[in-house]
């Protein structure tokens, strides 16, 4: 069916052939015979850099190919050669089967040792071909190391009588670096591997312009345009008949199925013409692991500094919910997994498998999610990594320009000084001591059970995230914000965040234990820490208290004292919550509160230096005035050593 092959999109730069072996392989005489196409029996023992232009290889992809040293002193310059290279050729001399041994004993369980992942051609140098160990074809010897080695692409023999098998060696490793066969063919079953028939779905979805389900002549011609060459008539035609004898299901009266569609594709690698498929997916944008290549996704557009982050537009949120809506069969606000399963089809794999997605947001009994859910894992995958959020949405064929998806707010700093901030998503960073509460109280904000530890990383000092969408109503609306908890992870011997971390920081809530005082003096030194670090970073934000497990009696004089710090550094006094009861006293929603205004709740807390200069001051007063009045003020000193006086 596609009759031409259209040029590599790929990188310009030379792909980088490196051909290695031992002594007497051949090795230097094979680069020699195939740069000059003449056979030379003297020759260096180690050729220079040896550069092929783009004419040399049908592919008008240019080369270099590179020799290396037998002798064991230049080991390491070999192994940085191989790490460096694009593909490897592999030599040995069929009247020395040592050579041959030493491919399968040494060399590829080195390269797999040092996870070298590029294609291997085996080049096997004939001496003489009157002898009798050449009898036996290459095919037959390699075909044991193959199989094991599935690398292996494919082996040649060459010779001096047979010069143009040397180009040819070149010319295979090239064409496994364009055109590679491991990532779109398991060559074990036969079949196309699940990747290839994700992106070739896409293809045929983005082909089928009435969104028929079939491509037509029509379409198969807008499809071919690939190639820069038009079909006619009668080669469509010819296609379709030779489609109905080798696979019926392939083709109707209105054009190719889509299966008909895979299987073509499929035929022109078992026909070795994998340069038609790959052709075809350079075109629509796919590189060698089968994604969408960097060049595709607009960087620009969400360029930003640290305390601005990204969201998604309106455009993208609506394509969003149609999308939804679209698989939600039953239209009974569940996506069940198998209905996303089917979102992703088109996608390498389902971005949301693997932390910090998995687990994240609120699902249904079977394991579904709502469209709040959907759409928080969205504006969630969005904030923290908005290049695969632009490439997912690609993926499932979002039919705009990408940069029309997602906006970039404006700068926290500018918000204060407006006293108001329009983020529809907020990041929460949640602080507290270890068994403050705060596994319990992400927990609760996705509707699972306060004691459910399925999602506590195993005891890992990751951070772990929660993201649901805030309703001012009953049904989803465009002024719902969508929040997002960030559960910070203390090491018992402490933490430093960076300076950025910090600046993604929209609010910051710090929990602590009502009933236990160190919990509380542990959670107030947190908020000193984290607001000082901020302060001097030039990032400040709302800080607001948490009093948490309030179903158990609260220490000696918790809510005095509580109360009286938090007034003393400008912030609302602790919001009580119980995890175990369920009452959270409308907590998520005064966390948005308090973002909206990002000029409230700031702690009074100095800069270190000064901060310095006044705990030393502060320690001699607190000696000249007496051990009682130290003792009685100790609660109070702890957060005084770090705020501003007035």
């Amino acid at each position: 069916m596609w009759m031409g092959v259209g040029d590599y999109s790929g990188s310009p730069k030379p792909i980088r052939i490196v051909v290695v072996g031992e002594k007497g392989s051949g090795k230097s005489s094979l680069i020699m015979a195939a740069a000059r196409n003449t056979f030379h029996p003297n020759i260096p023992s180690l050729l220079p850099y040896t550069n092929l232009p783009s004419e040399f290889f049908p592919d008008r992809i240019p080369a270099t190919v590179i020799d290396t040293s037998s002798r064991p002193e230049d080991k390491g310059k070999v192994l940085k050669e191989v790490k460096q290279a694009d593909a490897i050729v592999l030599t040995f001399a069929f009247d020395r089967p040592e050579t041959l041994d030493r491919l399968s004993k040494h060399w590829l369980p080195l390269f797999r040792q040092l996870e070298v992942r590029v294609p291997i051609i085996v080049a096997g140098y004939e001496v003489d071909s009157k002898e009798a160990y050449n009898q036996t074809s290459i095919e037959q010897i390699t075909s044991p190391m193959m199989q094991r080695y599935r690398e292996v692409e494919t082996s040649i023999q060459w010779s001096a009588q047979r010069l143009n098998q040397a180009t040819k060696v070149l010319y295979y490793a090239q064409k496994a670096v364009i055109h590679p066969v491991g990532p779109v063919f398991n060559q074990e079953t036969n079949s196309l591997k699940p990747r290839c028939i994700a992106a070739l779905k896409r293809i045929f979805l983005l082909s089928d312009h009435n969104v028929d389900g079939i491509l037509s002549d029509a379409e198969l011609n807008e499809l071919q345009k690939c190639f820069d060459t038009p079909l006619v008539p009668c080669e469509i035609n010819q296609m379709k008949k030779a489609m109905q004898v080798k696979f019926p299901q392939g083709v109707n009266e209105r054009g190719l199925t889509l299966d008909g569609f895979l299987f073509l594709n499929t035929r022109y690698i078992e026909d070795a013409r994998i340069q038609t498929l790959w052709t075809m997916l350079r075109k629509f944008g796919y590189n060698n692991d089968l994604r969408l290549g960097d060049d595709l996704i607009p960087y620009s557009s969400f360029k930003r500094e640290a305390d601005q982050s990204v969201e998604l537009t309106n455009v993208a949120i609506e394509f969003l919910r149609e999308v939804y809506e679209f698989f939600d069969n039953d239209c009974d606000n569940n996506l069940e997994p198998h209905e996303t399963g089917y979102i992703f089809e088109t996608a390498p794999e389902s971005p949301w498998t693997e932390a910090p997605y998995k687990d994240v947001t609120e699902e249904t009994k079977d394991g579904g999610l709502s469209l709040e859910a959907f759409l928080s894992l969205w504006s969630l995958m969005t904030l923290i990594d908005p290049a695969r959020s632009l490439e997912y949405l690609m993926y499932i064929r979002f039919p705009y320009d990408p940069s029309s998806a997602i906006r970039v707010t404006r700068k926290r700093v500018l918000d204060r000084k407006e006293k108001k901030s329009e983020r529809k998503v907020v990041q929460c960073f949640v602080f507290g001591p270890k068994n403050a509460g705060k596994s319990a109280f992400l927990n609760h904000f996705i509707g699972r059970s306060y004691d459910d530890d399925s999602n506590n990383n195993n005891g890992s000092t990751d951070e772990r995230y929660a993201v649901n969408m805030v309703k001012e109503s009953g049904v989803v609306a465009n002024t719902d914000k969508t929040l997002v908890l960030k559960e910070i992870r203390i090491q018992e011997d402490g933490f430093m965040l960076s300076n950025k971390a910090l600046a993604a920081c929209d609010v910051a809530i710090f929990i602590y234990d009502s009933s236990d005082e160190s919990s509380w003096n542990r959670a107030i030194d947190l908020l000193a820490e984290v607001a000082t670090i901020g302060k001097d970073a030039g990032y400040v934000f709302p800080c607001l208290m948490v009093a948490a497990k309030t179903d158990l009696d609260p220490f000696p004089m918790a809510i005095q004292e509580s109360t009286r710090v938090t007034q003393d550094i400008g912030i609302d006094a602790p919001i009580p919550i119980s995890s175990k009861l369920g009452d959270f006293g409308n907590l998520f929603r005064k966390i948005l509160t308090a973002a909206e205004h990002p000029h409230l709740n700031i702690p009074a807390i100095e800069s270190k230096k000064k901060r310095s200069c006044k705990l030393i001051n502060r320690s001699l007063m607190a000696v000249s005035i007496g051990t009682a009045a130290l003792i009685a003020g100790l609660a109070s000193f702890r957060l005084y050593t770090a705020r501003k006086l007035s």
